[in-house]
């Protein structure tokens, strides 16, 4: 694809017709405005008729996933690698500061720094610094293409609803399942996403109901444990072996919970739609595609049988 703006600096839509774009740039009436990705503005006054595009964003701590659709076709895709290593250079700078302040006899008090000067909604620096590199890269993404919804995933389940699976609307304004696939992605959360009864992490993982003989099949997350399919037997369903009397250890929702709140403030300061990860994941099987972070935000801008990148 190679993205076009107007030559008032507006985006237009990409065209993937090279030919004419070399025409263009060798006759004067467009010029290169980036590499990369590769786009030009053109130098004449055209019509700025564009489609609906909708851009679908798979946030997260080390990855940003993204993908731009229209109905017929996907126009970017991608990832981006964030830095983890702000919390280090703090530390860094830390001691380089104190080093100068201690070769000092005696240094003038400047402020009052045993008050707290943190403000309501004040962030680490290194959440911050992720935060605000999702917001210039959705801007960038803005400049080159007509993007007119934004769709963030903001965590991978919905913790509201493993207590309330009727929660909805302003619910979840007042505590913590849109079905089996929510409580599903939490229990292979819990379970460290490992086969409770041989260890293993690199085999297809399925969900077992620790009760299903006596029969207790409801689906709350401590009635289930992950299994891998070698360990998820009939023999386990009809007797449970020494799956019966199990107790899952509840993992701590704080990482979860952390990248929520980020992620709920960038739906915030975008004003954007949102969905979840369990939804994004259910999408992607029913798609047949490999797990990767621009197939995951292809799910998450609501693609289905678009005409893909290369």
């Amino acid at each position: 694809m190679v993205y076009v703006l107007s030559i008032e600096g507006k985006p237009l839509m990409p065209t993937s017709r090279h030919g004419k774009v070399r025409r263009l740039l060798k006759e004067g009436k467009a010029k290169v405005v980036k590499v990369k990705p590769f786009t030009i503005q053109l130098l004449y006054k055209s019509k700025e008729y564009t489609q609906p595009v909708t851009l679908g964003i798979d946030s997260g701590y080390t990855y940003i996933g993204f993908s731009a659709i229209t109905k017929g076709k996907e126009l970017i895709s991608g990832e981006v690698k964030l830095r983890n290593d702000i919390s280090e250079l703090i530390k860094e700078r830390r001691m380089y500061r104190r080093q100068r302040r201690n070769r000092l006899r005696y240094r003038k008090p400047r402020f009052n720094n045993r008050v707290s000067s943190k403000k309501e909604g004040w962030l680490a620096p290194s959440i911050k610094h992720k935060l605000d590199t999702h917001i210039r890269f959705i801007e960038k993404l803005k400049q080159i293409l007509p993007i007119t919804d934004v769709v963030v995933e903001v965590a991978n389940f919905d913790t509201h609803k493993l207590k309330n699976p009727d929660v909805e609307g302003i619910g979840y304004q007042q505590g913590e399942q849109q079905g089996f696939w929510n409580v599903r992605e939490y229990v292979l959360y819990r379970d460290n996403y490992t086969c409770q009864l041989c260890d293993r992490k690199d085999v297809p993982l399925e969900v077992h109901h620790i009760g299903y003989w006596i029969p207790d099949r409801t689906d709350r997350p401590d009635n289930l444990i992950t299994l891998c399919t070698k360990c998820h037997t009939p023999k386990n369903h009809k007797e449970n072996g020494k799956l019966w009397g199990m107790k899952p250890k509840n993992k701590p929702l704080k990482e979860a919970t952390f990248m929520s709140t980020v992620r709920w403030k960038l739906v915030n300061l975008l004003n954007c739609e949102y969905t979840y990860g369990y939804i994004t994941k259910s999408k992607r099987i029913a798609l047949d595609l490999e797990k990767t972070h621009y197939n995951d935000a292809f799910c998450i801008a609501g693609g289905t049988n678009q005409t893909r990148v290369k």
